[in-house]
């Protein structure tokens, strides 16, 4: 082209001439003239990916210029499907690696079966019919479709949600599912404890207004899924030291992501909320029964003391934790205890027994002066 030669002529303008001409090229060779607009703009993208390619370097061009977002702006009035990424056109190629088919209620001996809403089937209808009017929402399109529209069972989308957050370059995301798919397949309770999770955030926490939200959105959620996940991985009975550095290594993807470090030697039973759940740790022979309510900050770690595996706190039943709440050391904390938040906690703990400050277990006395000055039992706000 001549005028790319004229002298006293700025980059700009350059880029400017060079992109008009082939486009002119590209749709001299194309049938834009017959299909209208959209030919147009797929000319013109054709135009610009040859500016881009060839000449980059000499033009100058930059991630973004005002002709190449005058061309995205009439590709998207022309034809908006043009700028979505092509793995992500049609619905099919969202799932970038296979579902699994399972009935999980069979499989596993469900210790709920008698309550319906405790069927990861029922779960999953839920949790679809939560998605289907939000996907219409460009911005949660692709992860609703690709997380739950499109899976199959619980499984399924827990699998394809943990590996899509769990995933990094060293950590690829599709061995990741095939990872939680296994051991899904293997272990069939880990559906059901988290379609238990899930019921009981709903009943404890008033900000869970849905089931959506905390399966997509709620970091304790993901990390109480991850760790059993690693549990099942360091306690199977073929597993090998490949198995346990796998569920080491989730552990850390884990610490590093949700801010909760749990030990993949630890249980963790069904019904279990970490709330907010930064700073959570979670030592290596503890355990937590089920229906606990645990905030952040808590720490159920050991003495210090050296020479004891079994170092680490056993939580009981619908215990509830509050913030920053230490529990040290291999003692028992039994089923409805309520730990203050700050509270330190190295002594055993009976049954219903409120604790605040450091070991101090409030008597009955104490619980019913609190309870007549206005304060609500379940916030933890006691006269110390």
């Amino acid at each position: 082209c001549p005028f790319l030669f004229i002298p006293n002529i700025n980059m700009f303008s350059r880029q400017f001439i060079y992109i008009v001409v082939l486009s002119a090229g590209a749709l001299l060779q194309s049938d834009a003239f017959s299909i209208g607009t959209p030919g147009i703009a797929r000319a013109t993208v054709k135009s610009v990916k040859s500016v881009r390619m060839a000449r980059p370097a000499k033009l100058g061009l930059r991630m973004f210029d005002p002709v190449a977002q005058a061309t995205r702006d009439a590709i998207e009035m022309a034809e908006p499907e043009l700028l979505v990424k092509p793995e992500l056109r049609n619905q099919e190629s969202i799932l970038s690696y296979p579902a699994f088919e399972i009935d999980f209620e069979s499989a596993a001996e469900l210790p709920f079966a008698m309550d319906p809403q405790s069927s990861p089937k029922t779960m999953f209808l839920n949790l679809k019919d939560e998605a289907e009017p939000l996907a219409k929402n460009r911005l949660l399109a692709v992860q609703l479709k690709k997380h739950i529209l499109q899976r199959s069972n619980m499984g399924d989308a827990i699998s394809s949600l943990l590996a899509s957050k769990l995933s990094t370059p060293d950590l690829p995301e599709e061995g990741l599912f095939e990872l939680f798919q296994t051991t899904m397949i293997k272990n069939p309770l880990l559906v059901s404890h988290m379609v238990q999770d899930l019921l009981w955030m709903r009943e404890i926490d008033p900000a869970t207004s849905s089931y959506l939200h905390p399966f997509l959105n709620f970091k304790g959620f993901h990390a109480v899924q991850t760790q059993r996940i690693a549990h099942a991985l360091w306690t199977s009975q073929s597993s090998d030291e490949a198995d346990k550095m796998i569920a080491l290594t989730l552990q850390s993807r884990a610490a590093e992501l949700f801010g909760v470090d749990a030990h993949p030697g630890a249980v963790l039973r069904h019904g279990i909320m970490l709330d907010h759940a930064t700073g959570v740790v979670i030592g290596e022979t503890a355990t937590i029964g089920h229906h606990c309510y645990i905030l952040h900050g808590v720490t159920l770690g050991a003495t210090g003391k050296s020479g004891a595996f079994d170092r680490h706190p056993k939580i009981g039943n619908r215990v509830k934790i509050g913030a920053g709440a230490m529990v040290l050391g291999n003692i028992q904390v039994e089923d409805d205890a309520v730990l203050g938040a700050s509270s330190v906690v190295t002594v055993p703990i009976g049954s219903g027994e409120t604790v605040v400050g450091i070991n101090r277990v409030l008597g009955s006395k104490e619980k019913a002066e609190s309870s007549a000055k206005g304060h609500n039992m379940l916030t933890w706000m006691y006269q110390i």
